[in-house]
């Protein structure tokens, strides 16, 4: 039988008029595969894809073998979602883009039904990438698709949705009984949970170019993604062309000892904009002091509130830290940016159902991130090793910001997880020759382009773009900065003069 009628292999070609450059492409991938030495931790197993290829497109899915543990000869296989979104071109660069999702714990396909959707703006997003070269996605290990499970669905029963919200005491009594419950089943299906972390992923994603026959690749990362990407950088700079890191997360930060200050240093920010702005400053006269008046009100004498419809609605209790962590949710996503201060006056006027919608939920638990890997990499890299000291420190020193972090679950989640050990050379700054692209939204309350410039710093080829009124994750909301990481894939540098309106700050909406 011919490998291109067997209904298992995974190119799908949807016309006639790509067919020729989808051949060509799998000769390339394929050719590279029987060139390769048989080592049994690194290869890829062609299957179905799992989504729907658009007419026109092409695909090549599969799987990619890793190694569970890198430490062990002979250790067993576990097994990663891999796509490969094929590129337009007759003949395609040999060097694809590799792209490193956020989280930890997040898939770039998404779950359940939100995969065909995701997909069908992967397929738009990508498409300027896929005009030279091929667009790898995967899901790494841990999460979505990708071996072993380690979701936890024992925590959604602690969503406890009703009319009262649940006290403190309680939420905590919960969520310690369900981390227990998952922690007992991951140990009983021999899930070793110290084997997540940055160091292994970034070894499985490079795994994973070398199984599709790739050299060298071009790092697309945002978020977390971004960490794991210095770690390539770090570890086997030269098998990287480029690299673009959006909203970056460099490994000689503590997000968990800086928590009060990114919530201040956010804040700063619309408060500064608010008041440069006429407009702004007419209809919102003292948003700063009235907003900081409302924390202390709410952290005295705290309101609780239902929010959302049938299928979201919750009972919140709104303290001081979760008037100001609200905000902070809706600061994180650039669209909502420009509504912030209507719905912080409104929430000063006791109208607080349009801010108190963006309060972070009061319990652990996401669908679209696995669980456990989420605990494994953040205990181990973040909550575990932050200074107590240092972190009481920038509470005091940034106060009442510091609020946020009062109920800070990782704390309870990683006294009882078992997660590994980091070693100290980790936290090291990331120094590399390679050409580095580095795109910051002004109003990150996550990744704040503080850390940017703290990457460039022993980045000596790098450019940091900061789009002044954009957020977290700026390619989402940024067509100029997606624009600008194409360009520096393909020439591996940009223009001094790209993206000239990054530098204007928000339109804020009046009353």
């Amino acid at each position: 039988m011919s490998i291109l009628s067997s209904p298992a292999w995974p190119i799908a070609v949807r016309s006639a008029r790509k067919l020729r450059a989808a051949l060509a492409a799998v000769a390339v991938v394929m050719g590279a595969l029987l060139a390769m030495p048989a080592v049994a931790e690194t290869r890829f197993t062609p299957g179905p894809c799992w989504f729907t290829v658009p007419d026109g497109e092409a695909a090549l899915c599969g799987t990619v073998a890793v190694p569970e543990r890198r430490d062990r000869a002979n250790s067993r296989s576990l097994r990663l979602p891999v796509a490969v979104l094929l590129s337009t071109a007759r003949q395609p660069d040999p060097d694809p883009v590799l792209f490193l999702e956020g989280g930890p714990g997040a898939s770039p396909f998404g779950t359940g039904e939100a995969t065909e959707e995701r997909m069908e703006v992967w397929w738009e997003l990508s498409a300027p990438f896929r005009r030279t070269r091929n667009l790898i996605l995967f899901d790494p290990r841990g999460v979505g698709r990708a071996e072993p499970d380690t979701d936890c669905p024992e925590l959604d029963a602690v969503d406890a949705r009703g009319s009262r919200p649940q006290t403190r005491e309680q939420r905590s009594a919960a969520e310690r009984s369900a981390i227990s419950a998952c922690i007992a089943r991951l140990e009983a299906a021999g899930l070793d949970t110290t084997q997540f972390s940055t160091p292994v992923a970034a070894e499985d994603a490079l795994d994973i170019a070398t199984a599709l026959g790739a050299q060298r690749v071009n790092l697309f990362a945002v978020s977390y993604g971004t960490r794991v990407g210095l770690e390539i950088l770090r570890r086997q700079g030269g098998r990287v062309r480029t690299a673009v890191f959006d909203s970056i997360y460099p490994p000689d930060v503590n997000a968990q000892e800086e928590t009060a200050g990114l919530a201040q240093r956010a804040y700063r920010r619309l408060f500064d904009d608010c008041a440069a702005n006429r407009t702004c400053r007419s209809a919102f006269p003292d948003l700063e002091k009235r907003f900081l008046s409302l924390v202390e009100r709410l952290d005295r004498n705290p309101v609780d509130i239902v929010v959302g419809d049938h299928e979201t609605r919750r009972a919140l209790r709104l303290t001081g830290g979760a008037i100001i962590a609200a905000g902070l949710e809706a600061m994180a996503i650039s669209e909502a940016v420009p509504a912030l201060p209507i719905m912080l006056d409104r929430a000063i006027r006791g109208q607080y159902a349009t801010l108190a919608e963006w309060a972070p939920t009061n319990w652990l638990g996401d669908p679209e991130v696995a669980d456990g890997l989420a605990f494994s990499v953040e205990c181990r890299e973040s909550v575990n090793t932050a200074d107590p000291q240092k972190r009481a420190d920038n509470a005091r020193r940034y106060a009442p910001y510091g609020l946020v972090a009062a109920d800070d679950p990782g704390r309870r989640v990683c006294r009882l997880w078992p997660a590994g050990h980091q070693e100290p050379a980790e936290r090291l700054p990331v120094a590399s020759p390679m050409p580095v692209l580095l795109l910051s939204g002004a109003y990150d309350p996550v990744t704040p382009p503080d850390w940017g410039d703290r990457a460039a710093a022993t980045l000596p080829k790098s450019r940091h773009l900061v789009f002044r009124a954009a957020s977290h994750i700026v390619t989402s909301s940024e067509d100029c900065a997606m624009a600008a990481a194409v360009t520096f894939v393909e020439q591996e540098s940009v223009p001094t003069t790209v993206c000239p309106g990054a530098g204007k700050p928000p339109v804020f909406e009046g009353p």
